[in-house]
């Protein structure tokens, strides 16, 4: 099955919080993820065609103080913005989805976001037709996601691994069509960073 996009939610089977997103594309495969101190961005691989489209390359993860996002899109800028003057993670969220809305690209592309503030986790989505930012309860070992298509409510996914870089590779291997990179967040004392796919 394809499900485009998605962003992950989840604890480790030991309790630890972390956050993933991964990169699926029919359209435009030649991607990459690379690592900042404080952020990641998707972007084009050196070898990629050139392309005028403007939902190619983004900041897929941002972080300030004790909150850490991710998302499939430009929204990550502005929802860590809104946190770093004070809002709380809930607010952010909900104004950069209805501020930006989905992408009006030729598939009405929706943006999903995942964030962990404190101890309390967020999935958000917005459609055409839906916005929804959910506080999300999580035992150890689980985890949820939330998709660009198919997957647009928030789906349990087996996600298991102790490390950032475990992690990344759960995602990457996940069982949906069309993997071209994945990030992983394992969020503890420092938030470790993790890659999967294209360097």
């Amino acid at each position: 099955m394809y499900i485009g996009r998605f962003v992950v939610l989840g604890r480790t089977g030991q309790g630890q919080r972390f956050l993933g997103y991964r990169v699926s594309s029919r359209s435009f495969p030649d991607r990459r993820i690379a690592l900042g101190s404080d952020r990641a961005a998707v972007m084009p691989t050196a070898d990629a065609a050139p392309t005028d489209n403007p939902y190619i390359s983004y900041n897929c993860l941002r972080m300030a103080d004790d909150t850490v996002v991710v998302g499939n899109g430009s929204q990550v800028d502005p929802v860590i913005d809104k946190v770093a003057a004070g809002y709380p993670l809930r607010d952010a969220l909900a104004l950069a989805l209805l501020a930006l809305d989905y992408e009006h690209d030729a598939y009405g592309t929706p943006r999903v976001v995942a964030g962990w503030q404190g101890e309390t986790g967020y999935l958000g989505i917005i459609t055409p037709d839906k916005l929804l930012v959910r506080a999300i309860p999580l035992e150890s070992g689980q985890a949820q996601l939330i998709a660009t298509y198919e997957r647009t409510e928030p789906t349990p996914l087996a996600c298991e691994g102790e490390s950032a870089e475990a992690l990344a590779q759960a995602l990457f291997q996940a069982p949906y069509e069309r993997p071209v990179a994945a990030l992983a967040a394992l969020l503890g004392e420092t938030v470790r960073l993790a890659t999967q796919g294209p360097a």
